[in-house]
């Protein structure tokens, strides 16, 4: 049996397959946690940030063009998540105790 492509994944997640996903997130995720970790230099951070990957990927699919790696696609996601969470880190950083907002 051949193994399944990772576009033919994404085919079977757009079409309903939960299990598609998983396999999506078992595939890559130790990947996207490596680059996640060298980005944020925290585990914990690190592990957030791939949780927001994989959130944003769930919801951006319909998005993905088959012809583009999705490995790559998925890269590119977590490394703007751990951007956007070193941003976040720093913004909540600066802001004095008395003056956050909820």
């Amino acid at each position: 049996m051949l193994p399944v492509t990772d576009s033919a994944l994404v085919a079977s997640v757009r079409a309903g397959d939960v299990d598609a996903f998983r396999t999506l997130v078992d595939r890559h995720g130790r990947m996207l946690f490596r680059v996640a970790h060298r980005v944020t230099g925290n585990k914990q951070d690190a592990e957030d940030v791939v949780q927001e990957t994989f959130l944003r990927t769930h919801r951006e699919l319909h998005r993905f063009e088959l012809r583009a790696g999705v490995g790559t696609w998925l890269y590119r996601i977590a490394v703007n998540s751990a951007v956007d969470h070193l941003r976040s880190r720093r913004r909540e950083a600066e802001w004095p105790e008395g003056r956050r907002t909820v």
